[in-house]
């Protein structure tokens, strides 16, 4: 699967900054583009990973954003201000501040290659979870014991491992590192709470 990121922003500061620090720590195609019609040319790429990192409060043509979700796994990626405290908003997969770290860049990355290995969490759809499967989920993400989780959410052992089965059940996933990308993209977890070496 090839990877995909176009960069779309008004500023070729932000732009050729952003394109560079890509470029320094992942093999990716990285496409810099100052108007967001202009992705609709590239609306015919099919079996992509395509990651979008558009200005916050900007969004995709509709039809273009349908096209491109359908034949790919599309992220779109918010940037925001550096005064902009609002955080991921409706319409955005992430956000990433345009003040962030190299590391926080590679982490995001890392965050978004994962989730797209793992289709079935991308797909799931967490409104059948309970908010105490929710809290589970988190603990769990955050590399706690059953025991340890058991303590913190002030609940039995036995209940925590029932949370767990009926969890692994409504979204067939099992592993710890599937939980935890279903945690960030359901936004159940912040991501600067992961250690990018354990998605690793």
């Amino acid at each position: 699967m090839e990877e995909n990121v176009f960069i779309i922003h008004p500023s070729e500061i932000i732009r050729k900054g952003l394109a560079w620090i890509l470029q320094e720590y992942f093999k990716m195609e990285i496409t810099q583009l100052s108007a967001i019609s202009d992705v609709n040319s590239f609306a015919a790429i099919s079996n992509n990973l395509i990651i979008t990192i558009i200005q916050k409060g900007a969004s995709l043509p509709a039809e273009t954003e349908e096209r491109l979700r359908k034949n790919n796994q599309l992220f779109v990626v918010s940037l925001s201000a550096s005064t902009d405290k609002e955080g991921l908003v409706e319409g955005y997969d992430y956000d990433l501040n345009v003040l962030a770290s190299n590391l926080e860049i590679q982490k995001l990355i890392q965050v978004i290659r994962k989730s797209a290995s793992k289709s079935k969490p991308i797909m799931a759809d967490n409104g059948d979870l309970t908010q105490r499967e929710k809290d589970v989920i988190r603990q769990i993400a955050l590399g706690l014991s059953n025991k340890e989780m058991a303590d913190k959410l002030n609940i039995s052992i036995h209940t925590v491992i029932s949370h767990r089965k009926n969890i692994t059940e409504k979204l067939n996933i099992k592993s710890i590192s599937g939980l935890t990308v279903y945690a960030i993209m359901n936004n159940l977890l912040d991501i600067s709470d992961i250690n990018p070496e354990e998605l690793i």
